[in-house]
């Protein structure tokens, strides 16, 4: 009898020790996990590990399905070292480098007329809009939870790029030239016949040198009446001027001189035909080579664009009152009211021998007036709409959401 039960307390004390060595293995395997997970959030796995926080379009993007990007990882190939270097740096500092890079040759080359004024003028104006619509509309996509609203948000941007964009590019861009010609003190008549058969509307464009003893500050005022071969005409005034400009520097002040001596014209549509008079009472003695007269296809009305910024701009305040977060704030009230400033400045005194200059004066006016300005109408907003005391979304209710989508 006794020797069963020494058998039997055998048998408990080995089914014993496996259940503490079970534990013990279970227990064990908790231990790696929670060293891995803290591993995982002090070592190279972390988004933070080389000093820079993940963006909210890298959160969203990493959060849109959990374990789509280890799987892809452990089916294809390593990423090269460039393209991971890439990945790390790019949206933290390098494009901001290089863009200061290009910035920086550009303006080298412009300064040693590497770079025509035509060329430089179209990347600068054109590239400051797009920059600052790309910049601002392409985070707040990433704020709106709803596909339909991201529809419509994407409807709004392509409006507000046509807004900003057509009256820049348009003084920016080469126009066609039908006809052209110059009045002077004996002939301060002339008849043009249109190229390419066209029959109007019409845009003219007047232009004139000074005369370098006009001295430093002379205005030179000039008036042409233009009439189509339906007898209708159209009187377009203007004024050219030269204008000193002087900056001071260590070693004393520095000068240079500045003509304002080409403006452009929009007639009425009543003018028209393949053949323009083109006549004025008196060609000012200080015009060089007196008044050039240029004919172009009339363009659609800027106006109309700038109106239309104007109800962009009406629609993101809309906007900014259903996005963001006390942390994420979308700045489109800024970024639209910026564009429409600049696009307005710079189609009213830019010219087509003359660009650089009015990209660089209406990019001052707009960051004064439409950055601060805008800034401030944004915080008005986010603060009546409560926005700026909504706490940010976490990573896992992002994934969340997605998911449910």
């Amino acid at each position: 009898m006794g020797r069963p039960d020494k058998q039997s307390n055998k048998k408990s004390n080995q089914g014993s020790q496996g259940r503490d060595s079970d534990d013990d293995a279970d227990s064990a395997t908790d231990g790696d996990t929670e060293s891995q997970a803290a591993g995982s959030e002090q070592g190279g796995d972390s988004p933070e590990v080389d000093g820079y926080k993940p963006t909210r379009r890298q959160q969203l993007r990493d959060g849109d399905k959990p374990g789509k990007g280890q799987e892809a990882a452990k089916k294809g190939p390593p990423p090269t070292k460039f393209k991971q270097f890439m990945d790390d740096h790019w949206e933290s500092w390098l494009s901001q480098v290089i863009l200061i890079v290009v910035l920086g040759v550009g303006v080298v080359g412009y300064k040693l007329d590497y770079l025509r004024e035509g060329m430089i003028g179209i990347v600068l104006a054109g590239g400051l809009v797009a920059a600052a619509i790309y910049g601002t509309a392409g985070p707040a996509y990433d704020l709106i939870d709803s596909k339909n609203g991201r529809t419509l948000f994407a409807i709004l941007v392509v409006v507000w790029a046509a807004a900003v964009g057509y009256p820049t590019i348009r003084k920016a861009v080469p126009r066609k030239v039908l006809a052209e010609t110059a009045l002077t003190e004996p002939t301060k008549s002339q008849k043009v016949a249109i190229n390419e058969g066209a029959s109007g509307p019409y845009d003219v464009t007047i232009s004139g040198s000074l005369r370098p003893e006009a001295g430093s500050e002379r205005k030179v005022d000039y008036s042409v009446v233009v009439t189509g071969d339906n007898s209708q005409n159209a009187e377009v005034s203007g004024t050219f001027e030269v204008r000193v400009n002087q900056m001071r520097t260590r070693r004393g002040s520095t000068s240079w001189t500045q003509q304002h001596n080409q403006l452009e014209h929009r007639l009425p549509s009543s003018v028209r035909g393949h053949e323009l008079t083109i006549a004025t009472e008196q060609v000012d003695e200080m015009l060089q080579s007196g008044l050039h007269v240029a004919v172009h296809p009339q363009s659609l009305n800027p106006t109309w664009f700038l109106i239309i910024g104007i109800l962009v701009v009406l629609a993101m305040i809309f906007v900014e009152t259903r996005i963001g977060d006390a942390k994420n704030k979308p700045h489109l009230i800024m970024a639209s009211a910026t564009t429409l400033i600049f696009a307005w400045h710079f189609s009213e005194n830019a010219t087509a021998n003359r660009l650089v200059a009015p990209a660089l004066d209406s990019l001052f006016l707009s960051l004064i007036t439409g950055g601060i300005g805008g800034t401030l109408v944004g915080a008005v907003v986010r603060r009546v709409s409560g926005r700026d005391r909504l706490k940010p979304k976490t990573s896992e209710e992002l994934a969340e959401e997605k998911a449910k989508e």
